[in-house]
């Protein structure tokens, strides 16, 4: 069955993007509350890239990819669009990263009206885009944890 139970919104503009920053930011400090005690070298990253960066959820890409879907088949299919378009930017010389607290705009009317969401509509991603300044090194390869039988 070829469902297709997503679209894509794509933002460019910077004002749209200063309006997903601050609605998305307020969530994603109070859930980076909760690692506080449970993590605290991770909290105190997290702490440190909310106060040197100017975007510490969208990291200032030049494009951010929405993919949003609804319907029986949109937990199944979108992510592995999202995947896809990842794949297919590294194809291309792009950078990408999914960025969870950046799907975290659903309470702010103005930025629901932007995307266009409508009461079942989910977000999967937003998936940032951009060309890297730096390519990190590969890291080690790990053995895969398999008991063969």
């Amino acid at each position: 069955m070829n469902s297709q139970p997503w679209r894509f919104v794509v933002i460019e503009d910077p004002e749209v993007k200063k309006k997903l920053l601050r609605a998305a930011l307020p969530q994603a400090k109070k859930i980076t509350e909760l690692v506080k005690d449970v993590d605290p070298e991770r909290y105190a990253s997290i702490k440190k890239r909310y106060e040197e960066l100017p975007d510490p959820v969208y990291y200032s890409a030049p494009a951010i990819v929405f993919v949003i879907g609804n319907g029986r088949y949109a937990a199944h299919s979108c992510p592995l669009a999202c995947e896809n378009m990842m794949l297919a930017a590294h194809a291309l010389g792009l950078g990408s990263c999914w960025v969870g607290f950046g799907a975290m705009v659903t309470d702010d009317a103005e930025v629901k009206k932007i995307l266009e969401l409508k009461e079942d509509d989910a977000i999967f991603g937003p998936i940032l885009l951009g060309y890297p300044k730096v390519s990190p090194a590969r890291p080690p390869k790990k053995e895969p944890k398999v008991k063969w039988l």
